[in-house]
């Protein structure tokens, strides 16, 4: 795959007739009767991951599996944790469920003040011990420019690598076999894959050819990395979020009332780049973030499609220029240098050298892996049915 440039998504396509999913973003396919491959596989998750009483079964099962593993040590499992609703709402269930969690934040230096109190809040109303690993800020600008540089559209994935080193790494120290995954395909569905792909083959590339200074502390994520983890340290991820439903207002209200959190003010406001990475990628390749995750809340009755439709309609509160304007000047980026990036030809990870070619031929055993709970349950679809 490696060159190839895929067909960039249009405003034109046909609308999935159940969701907001649009066929001419890439690797989505419509049947004969309308319905896009996003809603089937959501259909598919939710026949494997039930709720309801048996979902609360499955649940306890690997609750007392994790408890029974870490048996004579400080924590059982080891939960990341941003600041959102989310991950500190499955920190709370961790709680409630008798796991002794270990919760660690990755800082990259874009945290906004209501993340970080939340963080605080929440860990202190639970006394849950916290690591926080921060990353080297002038590395991480400059992975960040590396990124919009190589002209690709998710310009946080060395963050999104910094995360899953963190959490495994700290999970490795403390003799930890269980990491905490939050996401929820019900809430936020699965992202296709060529908006933002990664493995450290393709950062490792990009590192090179990109970066102007030279990196001292930043800690990429290769396929050795995961095969000491996964296969030595014997490392689980569990996506506890399966077994539960995350929507609705009531957990906001239970996570106001019991700790003092805060709404960080709309989506993705705990990530202050994250108005950027929502400006460059609607206006260079056509993406709209929020589309996945409304398709969700759509297929799951949370949201009318025709409110979802013109939530899409209007630009995201995210995307304010103030917002933008400080995110570009914290990154040191110019004007001058802005209007060349967004002028420059769009690209994705299938341009760069990467491991996918290679994960391709181990797809079934990596099927088996996420279906044992030993990697991302959702890895699967996401990296093979998108």
């Amino acid at each position: 795959m490696e060159g190839a440039v895929p067909t960039m998504a249009k405003p034109a396509g046909t609308l999935c007739r159940r969701c907001v999913i649009n066929s001419s973003i890439p690797g989505v396919h419509l049947d004969a009767e309308g319905i896009c491959n996003h809603c089937h596989i959501h259909d598919r998750l939710n026949a494997m991951f039930p709720l309801g009483e048996e979902g609360t079964r499955r649940l306890q099962e690997i609750v007392d599996r994790i408890r029974r593993d870490g048996r004579g040590k400080p924590f059982d499992c080891v939960v990341g944790l941003s600041g959102g609703r989310d991950t500190c709402y499955c920190l709370y269930k961790c709680k409630q469920l008798g796991l002794r969690p270990l919760a660690v934040h990755f800082d990259n230096g874009w945290d906004s003040d209501i993340a970080k109190n939340n963080i605080r809040k929440i860990c202190t109303g639970l006394d849950v011990e916290l690591h926080t690993i921060i990353a080297d800020w002038e590395e991480s600008r400059e992975l960040t420019n590396c990124t919009i540089r190589a002209s690709l559209p998710y310009i946080d994935l060395t963050d999104d690598i910094g995360i899953v080193h963190a959490l495994y790494s700290s999970a490795d120290k403390e003799g930890v076999r269980w990491i905490i995954h939050s996401h929820s395909f019900r809430c936020e569905g699965i992202n296709p894959l060529l908006w933002n792909y990664m493995d450290g083959r393709f950062v490792r590339h990009l590192i090179k050819r990109f970066c102007r200074i030279r990196l001292k502390h930043f800690k990429n994520v290769d396929l050795r990395n995961f095969l000491y983890w996964v296969f030595v340290k014997r490392i689980k991820v569990f996506t506890m979020t399966n077994y539960y439903q995350d929507a609705g207002e009531e957990i906001d209200e239970l996570l106001k009332r019991e700790f003092g959190w805060e709404n960080t003010g709309g989506w993705h406001f705990d990530n202050e780049i994250f108005g950027l990475q929502c400006y460059y990628s609607r206006h260079k390749f056509g993406i709209d973030w929020r589309v996945v995750e409304l398709a969700a809340l759509v297929r799951e009755k949370q949201m009318t499609r025709d409110a979802a439709l013109a939530e899409l309609a209007e630009v995201p509160a995210i995307e304010r220029k103030e917002i933008v304007d400080y995110a570009l000047k914290k990154q040191g980026i110019s004007p001058a240098e802005w209007a060349e990036i967004m002028a420059a030809p769009p690209k994705f990870f299938t341009d760069y050298p990467s491991y996918y070619p290679v994960l391709r031929v181990i797809r079934l055993p990596i099927k088996v892996l996420c279906r044992l709970n030993i990697l991302p349950p959702h890895a699967y679809e996401k990296y093979f049915e998108m």
